[in-house]
């Protein structure tokens, strides 16, 4: 709707009596209420405090975008911002369809069934599921504590989405395909890490544990002989658990089943989009973490990113 037609109905206002105020005012609430996209905007609109350009508080508002989102203007640097400035969301179109794009992201639809099921461009799809990804990837994880368990997995590295090949093709029958290293820890609150390395080398390990775990933690692995150096040079307790001595449990408590469930869920969750650049696995990573320690919500992701600035 134009500015000039709302400006049309809102001069009629006056034409109303109490009664139809009433009525009038029931079914705006009731639009409102369904539109859990334009709540969440306006809470965030509500939230403001600083202009995004120069972080000072003393902005007015400023009309409206193409889209109903209020826009304002900063008094001291006088650029315009809206609500969603700063976001993974500023600038994307079509919010009425996001709210169904989230549950179809908490369900795992591929990125040409979201297309299908919402009528937008595969090219679309795609951009709407990294912006809404980046929250998630964003996430600071504080250092890992208590009883820790740490391992790597691999999956076969994937060149889905580029033109060119830094490789030859692979031919059916030949060798097998490359994997790439993917390191991940875990406790027992839920806190879980991950990485995405190039090679699964001590230093590698090292880099990426040793700063993300707390001293006096007990860290469980396998009989992967890199830990021991990342044991050694943090203040933790360090339970090997090496499978050909068939043990699986060590006192009765430390073991790595956990974290070998969690890589087989996110393993067998990753199958329906049929191979993932590497350059995007950290945010598949993310968004099954994400899923994990969230209860199921449309609003979830969609509420994520508009926080994250």
């Amino acid at each position: 709707m134009s500015t000039q037609t709302l400006r049309r109905i809102l001069t009629r206002l006056d034409d109303l009596t109490y009664a139809d105020l009433k009525k009038l005012k029931h079914e705006v609430d009731d639009l409102i209420s369904q539109n859990q996209v334009g709540e969440v905007i306006a809470e965030r609109e509500d939230s403001l405090t600083e202009c995004p350009h120069c972080c000072s508080n003393d902005f007015t508002r400023w009309g409206f975008t193409k889209q109903g989102i209020q826009r304002f203007k900063c008094k001291a640097c006088l650029q315009t911002f809206n609500a969603l400035k700063g976001t993974p969301l500023y600038r994307m179109r079509m919010s009425q369809k996001w709210l169904r794009y989230n549950e179809l992201m908490w369900h795992g639809a591929t990125l040409r069934k979201c297309a299908l099921e919402l009528g937008i461009n595969l090219r679309t799809s795609f951009r709407w599921r990294h912006a809404f990804l980046k929250a998630p990837s964003n996430i600071e994880v504080q250092p890992l504590s208590g009883v820790i368990e740490a391992d790597e997995t691999f999956i076969n590295e994937s060149f889905k989405g580029r033109r060119i090949l830094h490789r030859d093709a692979r031919k059916r029958g030949g060798r097998k395909a490359p994997k790439t290293p993917i390191l991940i820890a875990l406790n027992r609150e839920g806190s879980v890490i991950h990485e995405v390395v190039d090679r699964n080398t001590k230093e590698n390990i090292c880099q990426f544990l040793q700063p993300r775990i707390a001293d006096g933690s007990v860290l469980c692995t396998d009989g992967n002989k890199s830990y021991i150096e990342v044991a050694n040079t943090r203040k933790v307790d360090h339970k090997r658990i090496v499978g050909l001595d068939n043990i699986r449990v060590v006192e009765d408590i430390y073991h790595i089943q956990t974290l070998n469930n969690y890589m087989m869920h996110w393993k067998e969750w990753m199958t329906r989009f049929r191979g993932v650049g590497r350059e995007y696995l950290p945010h598949y990573l993310s968004w099954f973490r994400y899923m994990k320690q969230h209860e199921q919500s449309d609003q979830g992701l969609l509420f994520a990113a508009m926080t994250n600035t």
